[in-house]
Protein backbone atom coordinates (compact mmCIF):
# COMPACT_ATOMS: atom_id res chain seq x y z
CA UNK A 1 0.00 0.00 0.00
CA UNK A 2 2.54 2.43 0.76
CA UNK A 3 4.35 1.97 -2.41
CA UNK A 4 1.46 2.61 -3.98
CA UNK A 5 0.99 5.93 -2.51
CA UNK A 6 4.51 6.77 -2.93
CA UNK A 7 4.51 6.18 -6.92
CA UNK A 8 1.10 7.93 -7.05
CA UNK A 9 2.31 10.93 -5.29
CA UNK A 10 5.51 10.90 -7.27
CA UNK A 11 3.91 10.49 -10.72
CA UNK A 12 1.40 13.23 -9.91
CA UNK A 13 3.91 15.90 -8.58
CA UNK A 14 6.30 14.96 -12.36
CA UNK A 15 2.76 15.66 -13.96
CA UNK A 16 1.53 18.69 -11.90
CA UNK A 17 4.90 20.60 -12.03
CA UNK A 18 4.71 19.75 -16.34
CA UNK A 19 1.39 20.85 -16.32
CA UNK A 20 2.13 24.15 -14.66
CA UNK A 21 4.76 25.03 -16.92
CA UNK A 22 2.57 24.64 -19.65
CA UNK A 23 -1.11 25.27 -18.54
CA UNK A 24 -1.37 26.38 -14.88
CA UNK A 25 -5.35 26.12 -14.84
CA UNK A 26 -4.80 22.49 -14.68
CA UNK A 27 -2.46 22.39 -11.62
CA UNK A 28 -4.82 22.51 -9.20
CA UNK A 29 -6.93 19.79 -10.63
CA UNK A 30 -3.84 17.25 -11.45
CA UNK A 31 -3.32 17.72 -7.47
CA UNK A 32 -6.89 16.85 -6.42
CA UNK A 33 -6.79 13.98 -8.56
CA UNK A 34 -3.42 12.64 -7.70
CA UNK A 35 -5.21 13.12 -3.32
CA UNK A 36 -8.32 11.90 -4.61
CA UNK A 37 -6.27 8.61 -6.05
CA UNK A 38 -3.94 8.54 -2.68
CA UNK A 39 -7.34 8.75 -0.21
CA UNK A 40 -8.54 5.49 -2.48
CA UNK A 41 -6.03 3.84 -2.20
CA UNK A 42 -5.89 4.34 2.21
CA UNK A 43 -9.60 3.41 2.34
CA UNK A 44 -9.03 0.51 1.00
CA UNK A 45 -6.49 -0.51 3.20
CA UNK A 46 -9.10 0.80 6.15
CA UNK A 47 -10.94 -2.19 6.26
CA UNK A 48 -8.12 -4.29 7.65
CA UNK A 49 -8.16 -1.90 10.90
CA UNK A 50 -12.14 -1.97 11.03
CA UNK A 51 -11.90 -5.57 11.28
CA UNK A 52 -9.00 -5.81 13.77
CA UNK A 53 -11.49 -3.55 15.97
CA UNK A 54 -14.18 -5.80 15.47
CA UNK A 55 -12.31 -8.62 16.86
CA UNK A 56 -11.41 -6.66 19.82
CA UNK A 57 -14.23 -5.19 20.56
CA UNK A 58 -15.91 -8.71 22.54
CA UNK A 59 -12.64 -8.77 24.12
CA UNK A 60 -12.56 -5.36 25.48
CA UNK A 61 -16.68 -5.12 25.94
CA UNK A 62 -16.35 -1.49 25.04
CA UNK A 63 -19.54 0.45 23.85
CA UNK A 64 -20.93 -0.45 20.21
CA UNK A 65 -21.30 3.04 20.27
CA UNK A 66 -17.75 4.26 20.22
CA UNK A 67 -16.71 2.94 17.44
CA UNK A 68 -18.42 4.09 14.87
CA UNK A 69 -18.07 7.70 16.17
CA UNK A 70 -14.71 7.08 16.63
CA UNK A 71 -14.12 6.07 13.01
CA UNK A 72 -16.57 9.59 11.95
CA UNK A 73 -14.63 11.70 13.95
CA UNK A 74 -11.31 10.53 12.33
CA UNK A 75 -12.35 10.73 8.93
CA UNK A 76 -14.35 13.96 9.50
CA UNK A 77 -10.50 15.13 10.53
CA UNK A 78 -8.94 13.99 7.42
CA UNK A 79 -11.02 15.50 4.70
CA UNK A 80 -10.83 18.76 6.87
CA UNK A 81 -7.41 18.60 6.56
CA UNK A 82 -7.55 17.39 2.76
CA UNK A 83 -10.06 20.25 1.83
CA UNK A 84 -7.70 22.84 4.04
CA UNK A 85 -4.99 21.63 1.98
CA UNK A 86 -6.87 22.00 -1.33
CA UNK A 87 -7.75 25.30 -0.35
CA UNK A 88 -4.37 26.89 0.65
CA UNK A 89 -2.78 25.35 -2.28
CA UNK A 90 -5.72 27.06 -4.52
CA UNK A 91 -4.44 29.99 -3.10
CA UNK A 92 -7.77 30.57 -0.45
CA UNK A 93 -6.02 30.64 3.11
CA UNK A 94 -9.16 32.49 4.48
CA UNK A 95 -11.40 29.63 2.93
CA UNK A 96 -9.09 27.63 4.52
CA UNK A 97 -8.71 28.50 8.01
CA UNK A 98 -12.50 28.56 7.78
CA UNK A 99 -13.00 24.93 6.79
CA UNK A 100 -10.34 24.43 9.81
CA UNK A 101 -12.43 25.76 12.17
CA UNK A 102 -16.13 24.04 10.80
CA UNK A 103 -13.95 20.80 10.73
CA UNK A 104 -13.37 21.77 14.65
CA UNK A 105 -16.62 22.11 15.53
CA UNK A 106 -18.24 19.45 13.70
CA UNK A 107 -15.55 16.88 15.63
CA UNK A 108 -16.30 18.46 19.03
CA UNK A 109 -20.49 17.94 18.01
CA UNK A 110 -19.75 14.44 17.23
CA UNK A 111 -17.52 13.53 20.17
CA UNK A 112 -20.07 15.39 22.50
CA UNK A 113 -22.10 11.83 23.36
CA UNK A 114 -18.50 9.91 23.94
CA UNK A 115 -17.72 12.45 26.56
CA UNK A 116 -21.14 12.25 27.90
CA UNK A 117 -20.75 8.99 28.65
CA UNK A 118 -17.10 9.57 30.17
CA UNK A 119 -18.71 12.20 32.71
CA UNK A 120 -20.96 9.32 33.52
CA UNK A 121 -18.42 6.87 34.11
CA UNK A 122 -16.44 8.88 36.32
CA UNK A 123 -19.50 10.14 38.56
CA UNK A 124 -20.56 6.31 39.32
CA UNK A 125 -16.77 5.30 40.45
CA UNK A 126 -17.31 8.37 42.49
Amino acid sequence: MFIKIISVAIITIIISSLVKNVKSDFYILVNVCGGIIIFYIILQSITTIFSGLDFMGPITKYDSNILPMLVKVICFGYITEFACDIAEDSGNKFIASRLLLGGKIAICLLILPIIKNLFVAIISLI
